[in-house]
């Protein structure tokens, strides 16, 4: 069966996590079974991201087993009959827990990539999708074997805020694999095996998350319009993203003209790279800037847009 021994590899990664008391208690998790998870899918996403903030897996373990032999208790009664006193609440209840599961599994449509074969029992992984806080990272093999984390084709090293993130959504990872272990239901399987594939990768890029794995590229080449690079970091120094910003580069041979639809000049652009200091090396970050047009002549420069790219430089 899909998960077994990732599952298991999974759960000491999870329990290495476990640093101190999880910010949750058994009884603070939301009970699905009062819910109907089809009507808000946003729900679904607030429960995913709380378990995520649980670093004690005891805690979700133990509500694991009060909502299953609840579940167990509701199939009972409805095999029973409809005169049941509570019968038509245990259907109910039986149709959240369906959704709520499903609902669980199908997030993981936004993380995992590759295909799952449930008859030959196999994952072909590519890569996984996770979030952190000013962009998105993927979990990814360069060469078929080792596993790091990306920002588009180059591999990064993920620290602080960034790290702490990707550490919270393994949780998430782990907990909806929890809650999906040892049902039979086709789905499940497959979001199982989905879950697994991301878990055991994500781990493999964690183990591998060191200084000396991350990519490099060369400086950027400044261009004719260089010239402009004083005046660009002054206006990139007064922004919040790029206060601490110690250079830019402006690449650009020439200016780009911008017009509205009726062909009136509406401004003229150039791209540039804001450089600025990491822990490890520097970083340069795609920007714009652009000079508007008053009507007899262009304005004084403006950062007009920032992002599109980023990249390590030493």
């Amino acid at each position: 069966m899909f998960g077994n021994t990732i599952f298991k590899a999974a759960s000491i990664v999870c329990i290495g996590l476990a640093v101190g008391a999880g910010t949750l208690a058994a009884e603070e998790i939301p009970w699905p079974l009062a819910e109907d998870y089809s009507r808000d899918s946003r729900r679904i996403d607030e429960y995913i991201k709380s378990l995520g903030t649980t670093t004690n897996s005891k805690v979700v373990g133990e509500f694991r087993k009060k909502l299953r032999a609840r579940v167990e208790e509701d199939k009972k009664i409805v095999a029973a009959g409809d005169k049941h006193p509570r019968y038509e609440q245990a259907k109910e209840e039986l149709g959240r827990y369906d959704v709520f599961l499903g609902r669980m599994g199908q997030k993981l449509y936004f993380i995992f990539n590759g295909e799952v074969d449930l008859k030959k029992n196999n994952v072909a992984f590519q890569y996984a999708q996770l979030r952190i806080p000013k962009s998105s990272v993927r979990v990814k093999s360069m060469d078929g074997k080792n596993v790091y984390f990306f920002f588009g084709d180059e591999r990064v090293y993920l620290e602080g805020e960034d790290l702490k993130e990707v550490q919270k959504q393994f949780r998430q990872l782990w907990y909806t694999l929890y809650f999906l272990q040892g049902l039979d239901d086709p789905d499940f399987k497959k979001y199982r095996a989905m879950a697994d594939a991301c878990l055991r990768y994500t781990s493999m890029a964690m183990k591998n998350n060191k200084p000396e794995n991350v990519d490099y590229k060369p400086m950027p080449t400044p261009g004719k319009l260089n010239s402009l690079a004083p005046k660009a970091l002054a206006l990139a120094r007064k922004s919040s993203s790029h206060a601490d910003a110690v250079a830019v580069v402006i690449d650009a041979d020439d200016w780009t003209v911008e017009r509205s639809k009726a062909g009136v000049i509406l401004r003229r652009k150039v791209g540039g790279w804001v450089i600025k200091p990491m822990k490890r090396g520097k970083r340069a970050f795609r920007c714009q800037f652009a000079e508007p047009w008053t009507g007899n002549g262009y304005g004084e420069l403006i950062l007009y847009g920032i992002g599109g790219g980023q990249f390590n430089v030493k």
